[in-house]
């Protein structure tokens, strides 16, 4: 197995993240300069604004980095043995585990203290999260393509958006205005079910 050595460039951006993380949770966005995290992540601040023009850039990297996931789609995921709808809900499951993350939830609400008054600077660094780098998007978008399922490609970010409002509505939302604990193993996976039963009776296959 190859391992890729990072780049000085790419480990100076990790320490960034880093700090700004530490700094955010503990001091909040406001109270947070620029100066602050070149210090905690021991690089100057001109490196802190090579990687990112802004502190709302760095909150909105840090939940990215939280939220995507990085892993591709393999082949004995696709082909294995388990069906479709296994699959989907296998997927759905990581996105209810991160969206009940305690470090997700935690800096969400550090990035919504700070966006609450500024509903465009909220939409304008809403809009550069990537929802299509997600093993779920991919996979809806192969079903799609494949004609596996009852969707279209052109409804693939529809469907996303539904089931990220099924997922959020329970598994993030509550967490995040403290009105419910963390979901257990056993919730998580039967908000799964549930999500995945009522999404498939729109888009499933009975073939599948």
């Amino acid at each position: 197995m190859t391992v890729t050595k990072k780049s000085r460039s790419e480990i100076k951006r990790e320490a960034v993240l880093c700090a700004a993380r530490e700094a955010f949770l503990e001091f909040g966005v406001a109270n947070t300069s620029m100066d602050k995290i070149s210090a905690m992540a021991g690089v100057s601040k001109r490196t802190v604004y090579n990687h990112f023009s802004s502190k709302e850039a760095l909150v909105m990297a840090l939940l990215s980095c939280l939220w995507k996931s990085h892993e591709e789609l393999d082949e004995s995921f696709l082909h294995g043995e388990l069906s479709l709808k296994e699959q989907l809900t296998e997927l759905v499951k990581q996105q209810i585990a991160l969206s009940s993350d305690p470090s997700y939830v935690e800096l969400s609400r550090v990035a919504m203290g700070h966006f609450l008054f500024k509903p465009e600077e909220l939409k304008q660094q809403v809009s550069n999260l990537d929802k299509k780098e997600t093993n779920l998007y991919k996979w809806l978008m192969i079903q799609a393509e494949n004609k596996l399922m009852a969707l279209e490609v052109s409804e693939v970010e529809t469907a996303m958006m539904q089931l990220h409002h099924l997922i959020k509505g329970s598994a993030y939302w509550p967490q995040l205005m403290g009105m419910s604990e963390v979901l257990n193993p056993a919730q998580g996976n039967e908000l799964a079910s549930q999500t995945v039963e009522l999404f498939w009776a729109k888009y499933g296959n009975e073939e599948c």
